[in-house]
């Protein structure tokens, strides 16, 4: 009887290095719960994957046109009258006469330098950054300052491109509130309101139909009363409200500026100072 004789193949396993690393852990519901009940308002605003514009400034142009071409004028009159008036006299005129033409230069001379300076350090826009993805996917807390980026015309009069910058809300200081918390209405006071505004509208329509052959005469005076009011803000500075950021003077556009929620979100995360002095002191970055 022929043994049976039964081959057996052995297979090498391949072993593998241990490995100390522990498998990743994943955040329970309730613990991503409680770390988003924590969160403070500007944070959440922060958790968006693009910034928030805050404020952005409406345009400029006539703004910009008005405040350098009156500069223009007023430097050009002071260097004419200094060539011709101080300078340039002819004889057998009295000593006093250039000393008068040159105080009038120099008045010139300064109105114009004012005028130059109005669009300075004027803010385009303040948006409020993201925090970065890497910090916002672990486990660990969420930063708790946020930051906000400014960009600004510079002080100089000279237009050059804007400065972009990077500041925490503490370092940004109102003089002034952006919006004033308007007197909620009665329900019975709404509904006036509309059928008021309704019936306004309805009258203007009917004007409009009825006057067709003046219709462009009321289009140019609207252009022409937004022109003059460009130049205005532009002459006199007014619709402007001072802010200190980092303890240097800015100013936004309070009157025609966007700002979110009628400027309630920038209330709330920046400081309120009407003391001048205090608010550019509390501005300045700290150490």
């Amino acid at each position: 009887m022929a043994a049976k004789t039964t081959i057996t193949k052995t297979t090498k396993t391949k072993k593998t290095p241990p490995t100390t690393g522990k498998p990743p852990t994943t955040e329970s519901l309730g613990a991503r719960l409680t770390r988003a009940s924590d969160l403070t308002y500007a944070q959440r605003l922060a958790m968006k994957a693009t910034p928030t514009t805050l404020y952005e400034a409406a345009s400029q142009t006539g703004f910009l046109i008005s405040s350098y071409g009156a500069a223009f004028f007023c430097m050009g009159s002071a260097a004419v009258n200094s060539y011709f008036n101080v300078y340039n006299l002819p004889p057998g005129i009295s000593p006093w006469v250039p000393t008068g033409f040159a105080v009038i230069g120099f008045v010139f001379a300064t109105l114009g330098t004012v005028f130059a300076l109005r669009p300075s350090s004027m803010i385009k826009s303040i948006k409020l950054l993201p925090i970065p993805s890497s910090q916002l996917q672990g486990t660990g807390p969420i930063p708790r300052t946020v930051m906000l980026e400014v960009a600004a015309r510079r002080i100089s009069p000279i237009p050059l491109p804007l400065k972009r910058f990077q500041v925490r809300p503490e370092q940004i200081v109102l003089v002034n509130r952006m919006s004033n918390r308007p007197v909620v209405p009665s329900e019975r006071e709404r509904m006036l309101k509309q059928s008021e505004d309704a019936k306004r509208r309805k009258e203007e329509r009917e004007y409009e139909l009825d006057h067709l052959m003046t219709a462009p005469f009321r289009d140019a005076g609207r252009a022409s009363s937004t022109i003059f009011s460009n130049i205005r803000r532009g002459l006199t500075g007014e619709g402007f409200a001072p802010v200190f950021i980092d303890g240097v003077q800015y100013k936004l556009d309070a009157d025609n500026g966007y700002a979110l929620d009628d400027g309630l979100v920038l209330d709330r995360l920046v400081r309120i100072e009407p003391d001048r002095q205090l608010a550019r002191s509390q501005s300045e970055k700290k150490e």
